[in-house]
């Protein structure tokens, strides 16, 4: 069961849906979150510039630690565009307990990180990925995210439920440190 990115999960931590032109007029303080049961795709216009975005996006360390399900995210290795970061998450979504998680990231700057589960406790299946879009007035960040928790089918739609929530708080965190720079 994991993730930012779940939710940020980010990575982390997390989803997907194309957004049109016209979904980014809405208001940069609601993300927009489409999808259900595991596939999801949050997005959000954050007031900043595209470099900014990426540096925010791109600080593993920082920037997930910051959200409210990930208590740790440590870069393990890097090789060029490809690295691995260990997470650990605990939510509501977790219930309560600590799930481990690494994951493999390939960034393509400025544009894109994708990412996919290496092993994990309770997480079937993670993979997802972040799109940094330049539009007018600042950048549309999009988390496209799909996991399978490793969870009793009774307790999957509140799992799920739980990690709808916390996929729209990570976006807004993400959008405040974005505009903080």
């Amino acid at each position: 069961m994991s993730l930012p990115s779940n939710r940020c999960f980010g990575i982390i931590l997390a989803a997907t849906s194309a957004c049109s032109p016209l979904a980014v007029a809405a208001p940069a303080s609601q993300p927009i979150l489409k999808g259900s049961q595991g596939s999801y795709t949050a997005s959000i216009v954050v007031a900043t510039t595209p470099k900014n975005a990426w540096k925010v996006l791109t600080n593993y360390e920082a920037t997930f630690a910051a959200m409210p399900d990930i208590k740790q995210s440590r870069l393990v290795s890097r090789q060029g565009s490809k690295l691995e970061v260990d997470q650990i998450y605990q939510a509501p979504y977790t219930f309560g307990l600590r799930i481990k998680a690494r994951l493999a990231i390939t960034e393509t700057p400025p544009r894109q990180t994708s990412y996919r589960l290496i092993s994990g406790d309770r997480i079937r299946s993670l993979q997802g990925n972040w799109t940094l879009t330049p539009v007018k007035g600042g950048v549309l960040v999009k988390h496209q995210i799909r996991i399978d928790p490793d969870l009793p089918a009774v307790l999957r739609p509140l799992y799920f439920e739980l990690s709808e929530t916390n996929l729209r708080q990570s976006m807004q965190i993400l959008r405040s440190l974005m505009e903080k720079g």
